[in-house]
């Protein structure tokens, strides 16, 4: 708007100008040249017919071809002006009347979400945000951007955030949490100001640079959250056992049955809905054990996610109920590793050395490679040519795991690796959403998105939601369970009860995945999947 009102300025200022420049012009012409005297004031009205085209009145024609080139002049300059005018001005203030104005107040919230900035780094948060139900408020302190969170549909203020009146509209003290996204601005000003107007509330910073992390804590923040450390660890984490068998001498997983993971396909009616909807995948016999969703790997199934190109189920079944939960899912799935090393790590940046050292903690050897020497790097080298990644011994890895600071070197090292070992499993760390598909179709086996994790940081931070941690496992376990003698089986209540889930009903050396409504015999056996926690829990209900 400022701008505009310069622009208006400028043009009326230099009309205003050449406007008088030509009437002096005129009037000495006149004189001078024609011979026929004219005021100031009359030579000042043809210089206005002329300009705007209506005529010259009783003047014309000149005699002198001076006086006529002067009046073509005058008659070009003011016909440009004319069109000059339209897209210099015109457009723009129509445009800024057309255009919604961002809000500067909101209806009442409760239990809301403030977020002061927004980055890529938030989209996804307000994503899982409306798909919950909980509502949000981003305040932006810039006019254009706020316009345009407005026009996407995005509950949005325009307001200061160190200021008392922004964060008065934005209804603090009723909120829930704020979150201040310091990847493009620190906020600094703004977080003493929150601290300040409401030292009870509950305030989480994201930062890009681990460097800048105590200014915010000095300020007062409750949490400053790193997420390329957490999509460092989310990598590592995706290496470790998270399913631990142990079905005795009569199955044995890979014969009887099979753990799957399933990416979900765009174009999947799945795609897009809950993580909970994911249940109705059991209809086909299999069984749900848990899903990665955004680096984590979680057994309780919320409604509060989203199903991403980020989610991997895990599914238990048989091979005619695993092909089934493909054509549902869109995708082929691949069977589930067992984390076995040497695991392959290129980039040695934040990402990479959190990933290291999340796999140094599970035991497992790495062979780190990076363009530069340094701490715990391995291989110095250019991991998308043939040379370096042959060098770190590619042909002998299980796993590669890649944490590139640009998402189009990680394309390339992974076209490179798959076509130097078709079976290795490859990981991608990868900057922006936009690159997931890119990395998929140059053979990545799973892709976790920057942003993406941020999000699910942020709500596991504001819901306290549960994640397994490094040392938990899923349990596959075949056992008895004697209190359970002549009841019919109910996947749902023992769910309920224990955590447990059923995957399959033991009886005369067959297995039975359709369990509800049998009636349990004293011979039966039950496989259940479950953490150990959930497994003590059954055993405490039912016996075994």
């Amino acid at each position: 708007m400022v701008r505009l009102v310069y622009r208006i300025a400028g043009y009326f200022g230099s009309l205003l100008l050449l406007i008088s420049t030509y009437a002096y012009l005129y009037q000495w012409g006149m004189a001078v040249l024609e011979g026929e005297p004219r005021t100031w004031f009359q030579a000042l009205e043809v210089v206005f017919h002329s300009m705007t085209t209506t005529g010259y009145g009783q003047d014309a024609p000149w005699e002198t071809p001076e006086m006529t080139l002067l009046m073509m002049l005058i008659q070009v300059t003011g016909i440009s002006y004319i069109f000059v005018a339209v897209p210099l001005f015109v457009i723009p203030w129509l445009q800024t009347i057309l255009q919604p104005t961002p809000p500067e107040h909101v209806n009442e919230l409760e239990n809301h979400v403030i977020i002061v900035g927004y980055t890529d780094l938030c989209e996804t948060l307000v994503g899982e945000l409306e798909a919950s139900g909980t509502p949000y408020a981003i305040l932006e302190a810039d006019e254009d951007r706020a316009r345009r969170l407005h026009e996407d549909g995005l509950t949005v203020l325009h307001g200061d955030p160190a200021t008392d009146d922004a964060l008065d509209a934005a209804q603090l003290e009723d909120a829930s949490a704020v979150v201040v996204d310091g990847a493009e601005h620190e906020f600094v000003r703004a977080v003493l100001a929150i601290e300040d107007h409401d030292p009870e509330a509950t305030v989480f910073v994201l930062i890009t640079d681990p460097s800048r992390a105590r200014y915010f804590r000095y300020a007062g923040v409750d949490e400053v959250l790193s997420p390329k450390h957490r999509l460092g660890k989310a990598l590592g984490d995706r290496v470790r056992d998270v399913v631990d068998s142990d079905l005795g001498d009569e199955l044995e997983l890979g014969e009887a049955f099979d753990v799957v993971e399933f990416l979900v396909d765009p174009d999947a009616d799945l795609f897009g809905e809950t993580v909970a909807s994911s249940r109705r995948l059991e209809e086909t016999g299999a069984t749900i054990l848990g899903a990665w969703i955004r680096g984590d790997f979680v057994t309780t199934l919320s409604e509060r996610v989203r199903i991403d190109q980020n989610t991997a189920l895990l599914v238990v079944g048989s091979e005619s109920e695993l092909e089934a939960v493909a054509d549902a899912t869109g995708t082929t799935g691949h069977r589930y590793r067992t984390a076995a090393d040497p695991v392959v790590v290129i980039g040695a940046g934040l990402v990479g050395r959190s990933a290291y050292g999340t796999l140094e903690r599970a035991g497992l050897e790495t062979v780190v490679v990076d363009r530069e020497a340094g701490d715990h790097v391995d291989v110095v080298g250019d991991a998308t040519t043939e040379e370096t990644l042959l060098e770190a011994g590619i042909e002998d890895a299980e796993t590669l795991i890649v944490a590139l600071e640009t998402d189009d070197d990680a394309i390339l090292t992974a076209l490179t690796a798959r076509a130097l070992t078709p079976d290795l499993e490859i990981i991608v760390g990868a900057n922006t959403a936009e690159s997931v598909a890119a990395l998929r179709a140059a053979g990545v086996d799973y892709v976790l998105a920057l942003p993406n994790v941020a999000g699910r940081m942020i709500l596991r931070r504001v819901f306290e939601q549960e994640v397994m941690t490094l040392g938990d496992r899923l349990q596959l376990r075949s056992t008895d369970a004697a209190a359970l003698v002549g009841d019919e089986l109910s996947s749902a209540k023992i769910r309920r009860e224990t955590g447990c889930s059923i995957v399959a009903l033991e009886r005369n050396g067959g297995l039975h995945s359709a369990v509800d409504g049998m009636r349990f015999g004293a011979d039966d056996r039950l496989v259940i999947a479950g953490t150990d926690r959930e497994v003590g829990r059954f055993r405490e209900a039912y016996g075994g």
